[in-house]
């Protein structure tokens, strides 16, 4: 069973995006320099996977983790960063939206998640899982009126 931490939990979605979402490489980058602006420590565990339709990053550190997922074809992009401490709530905005080139955007700030798995193997569990709840997520053809 997946730990549950309380803390600072920042979900952003980009709509509109222009940066490079299908490259693997440079999300790869964008999440470790959005996870650098959180002033933790370097390291941790660090899962990939690269799809037809974009890129999901994972990155868990002790206490904190960072989730990134991409859909080149829709051009949408979801960050949700989890950790104990305050966030600069702020700054990581500023940088997903300036890196990921976003036209609209949308947040959330809650007070708990589920923690990334340090585990290698549980950790892309999560991961693609996630990935699959966050695509139905923002799939606005989904949407009823």
């Amino acid at each position: 069973m997946d730990s549950l931490g309380y803390g600072a939990h920042l979900v952003l979605d980009g709509f509109g995006a222009t940066a490079p979402l299908g490259d693997e490489g440079w999300n790869k980058e964008a999440a470790a320099q959005l996870l650098a602006l959180l002033a933790t420590p370097d390291g941790g565990t660090r899962v990939s996977y690269w799809f037809e339709d974009g890129v999901s990053v994972g990155i868990a550190l002790p206490g904190s983790h960072l989730t990134l997922h991409t859909f080149a074809a829709r051009r949408t992009v979801s960050l949700s960063v989890f950790s104990p401490q305050l966030l600069a709530t702020e700054g990581v905005i500023e940088a997903f939206r300036g890196r990921f080139e976003v036209g609209r955007l949308e947040s959330h700030l809650g007070g708990r998640s589920v923690a990334l798995p340090q585990d290698e193997g549980r950790a892309v569990r999560y991961l693609l899982g996630e990935r699959t709840y966050t695509d139905v997520r923002l799939d606005d053809t989904l949407v009823v009126f």
